[in-house]
């Protein structure tokens, strides 16, 4: 159980209200062998003991790959997947804040002596200078030193919502008091909507109540906060 402890832990229910791939979609991508090509990979906590579970890499990599695939195909991913792999020695390869596409390949950006950024065709393994580039498909993630996730802001409208899989295993929570979402939203109803005791009862801002509150509201009116 304490391997678990820190990667973050969501079901693909609980992943489909964050990043909004449906939660059957994921387990055909990960959780079954039903595709001839086998799963994309096998998710983190899987080789823990834990099963039809993701961890906060899987999801961020699940949420890359959906948003590639509204540009490019299966196929090119998994191209992308196998050589991404092999060429930046990581196990989630799409998380990756160099990576971007042309509707039609997967490349990654890097810099050339002479100044100039250069893209490097995954599936091709040679440099290209397309005239339009995408911006990058991996926008409110925070990165360390290593350029591995660490980090996930999932609302656009409010960067005090985070996502961190060393605090309350992964699930949002609201900054500064780092307080889960979910049980702030718990209590809001329990209260009959009243958020000055809910501030009071935790010792919380009423401001981040009611940021709480209006991020679990939207996430589950549906809001496509990803």
């Amino acid at each position: 159980m304490t391997a678990l402890v820190g990667i973050g832990l969501y079901s693909p229910k609980q992943a489909e209200r964050l990043i909004g791939v449906d939660a059957d979609k994921i387990r055909r991508w990960l959780l079954r062998d039903t595709s001839p090509s086998g799963p994309l990979w096998h998710p983190e906590p899987e080789a823990l003991g834990a099963e039809d579970t993701l961890s906060f890499r899987d999801l961020l990599e699940v949420r890359a790959v959906a948003q590639f695939r509204e540009y490019v195909t299966m196929p090119a991913i998994r191209e992308a997947l196998a050589t991404l792999r092999d060429y930046l020695e990581r196990d989630y390869p799409l998380t990756h804040p160099r990576l971007l596409t042309d509707g039609k390949a997967v490349f990654l950006r890097s810099l050339e002596e002479n100044g100039e950024v250069a893209l490097t065709d995954l599936g091709k393994r040679q440099v290209v200078f397309p005239d339009i580039i995408l911006p990058s498909l991996l926008k409110g993630i925070e990165f360390d030193a290593s350029e591995n996730p660490v980090r996930w802001h999932p609302d656009p409208q409010d960067p005090s919502i985070v996502i961190d899989p060393k605090l309350a295993f992964g699930k949002p929570i609201v900054l500064p008091c780092h307080m889960s979402t979910q049980a702030i939203y718990d209590a809001f109803k329990a209260e009959d909507g009243d958020a000055e005791a809910v501030a009071s009862n935790f010792e919380i801002s009423l401001d981040e109540v009611n940021r709480a509150v209006n991020f679990e509201k939207r996430i589950a009116a549906g809001a496509l906060l990803h």
